[in-house]
């Protein structure tokens, strides 16, 4: 019988395949990006984005950072489970669907992971879900945030995409932070200006 060690490093593998499950990668097949490389991504903007607070809005906000980084490392764990589907608006159905496939892949996949690290998971992940912290909802700021810096100027995967869908998509997970909220309206502008308009014209 293997040791527990060994029985451990199975099951870690199954969160591992985080590495191998790519973000909306059909449309994305000349610069594919893992799951897991976006939320290492994400904890590079998370330090930006607190060192923006600090600057805009210092001692406004006491997050705890130490939950911050959980929080980023396990809100996509379950995508190991079930992939991931991308926000855009012909994607809309299988996203909504993405959503009823968590919840019922959750806890058989919570099972696989070794007990150490179960409740971690199910708090981390249900906590961001829900978003009545602080902390996730800072988190789904750098969730956007990480996105909207790594495709920018890509614009051939905006082909369907408006001002007014991009607006709606985002800008609500900024009123708690209003202080970042100029950080994202910069980024619809620049579609604005470089793209949404353009696209109008040809329409």
């Amino acid at each position: 019988m293997s040791s527990k060690t060994l029985q451990d490093a199975q099951k870690m593998r199954e969160a591992m395949r985080l590495k191998f499950t790519y973000r909306f990668w059909w449309r994305m097949q000349w610069e594919q990006e893992s799951v897991a490389a976006h939320s290492w991504s994400m904890m590079l903007v998370a330090d930006y984005l607190l060192a923006k607070l600090e600057e805009l809005a210092p001692w406004k906000y006491i997050l705890d950072t130490a939950k911050v980084y959980s929080l980023i490392a396990y809100h996509d764990l379950i995508e190991a489970e079930t992939g991931d589907e991308d926000v855009d608006p012909s994607n809309q159905e299988n996203h909504k669907q993405k959503n009823e496939n968590e919840k019922a892949a959750f806890h058989s996949f919570q099972e696989k992971l070794p007990t150490e690290i179960q409740k971690k998971f199910e708090d981390m992940y249900s906590e961001y879900e829900e978003r009545k912290t602080i902390e996730s909802r800072f988190v789904k700021i750098v969730d956007c945030i990480e996105a909207e810096f790594f495709c920018h100027e890509m614009w051939e995967l905006f082909t369907t995409w408006t001002k007014d869908f991009h607006e709606e998509l985002r800008l609500k997970h900024f009123r708690h932070f209003p202080e970042l909220t100029p950080l994202i309206e910069d980024i619809i502008r620049d579609c604005d200006e470089k793209y949404y308009r353009k696209k109008s014209k040809l329409c």
